[in-house]
């Protein structure tokens, strides 16, 4: 679900990292293990806040051949951002604003190879500004 250009903030599906918002990152302290349908761990997703920005924002650490995708979610709008194979297994996904007072979940997924046994997600708990 994404919003209509009334409801639209500039920090909406961008890059924390390129926009500086990652500058003033928090590490919320949710966080969860991308598992396969046995409970393998294929990886971990954590989710972010920016101070300065009023955003927040997922990031996985996945091995550097997985690719997925990461979304963010407030109970109003989502973000969704879809990763390749690469930069060390480090992702992160675009941002949704959730300035204080809204509360905000990342999920990720992760694919590492052929196989259900090489696919995994997970889901952080909410954390609320």
């Amino acid at each position: 679900m994404t919003t209509g250009p009334a409801n639209a903030q500039p920090y909406d599906g961008k890059d924390p990292y390129r926009t500086g918002c990652a500058n003033t990152k928090v590490n919320t302290g949710k966080k969860a293990s991308l598992k396969n349908e046995v409970g393998d761990r294929l990886g971990t997703i954590r989710l972010f806040y920016s101070r300065r920005c009023g955003t927040n924002w997922g990031e996985v650490s996945v091995s550097k051949s997985g690719f997925g995708e990461i979304t963010v979610y407030t109970s109003k709008k989502s973000r969704s951002f879809s990763y390749r194979p690469g930069n060390g297994g480090h992702h992160w996904g675009n941002m949704v604003y959730a300035p204080s007072g809204v509360c905000a979940k990342a999920t990720g997924s992760v694919t590492t190879g052929a196989g259900r046994a090489n696919k995994g997600s997970g889901t952080t708990p909410k954390a609320c500004g």
